[in-house]
């Protein structure tokens, strides 16, 4: 793998952790996993941005108020969840296809 420490962006309210981490291990079992919402002391979007301004990590502007879903990403995956995706049959915002482009284009 070529790394020594890994982290992700998932909360430790889902599953998701649960499955970057295996997935980390299987790959290397004694990579240190960082999962900052887990193990430090933010608890809202806000305390995450006042952290990345803090240590000059950029935020964009769209990222600054709440939005419609929320995404977690990591090289090989990205996924979305929030109220504006509950209904299958709302197409979903174009911006959200980061990388990607959308099926109609």
């Amino acid at each position: 793998v070529g790394a020594d420490a890994v982290s992700h962006g998932a909360t430790g309210k889902g599953n998701d952790q649960v499955r970057f981490e295996v997935s980390y291990y299987s790959l290397k079992p004694d990579i240190k996993v960082i999962a900052p919402w887990r193990e430090w002391t933010m608890t809202s979007r806000t305390d995450m941005i006042q952290y990345a301004e803090k240590f000059g990590i950029p935020v964009p502007a769209a990222k600054r108020d709440e939005p419609p879903f929320s995404m977690d990403a990591n090289l090989l995956h990205i996924s979305y969840e929030g109220n504006a995706l509950e209904d299958p049959w709302d197409a979903p915002s174009e911006d959200m296809f980061t990388r990607s482009v959308s099926p109609e284009k």
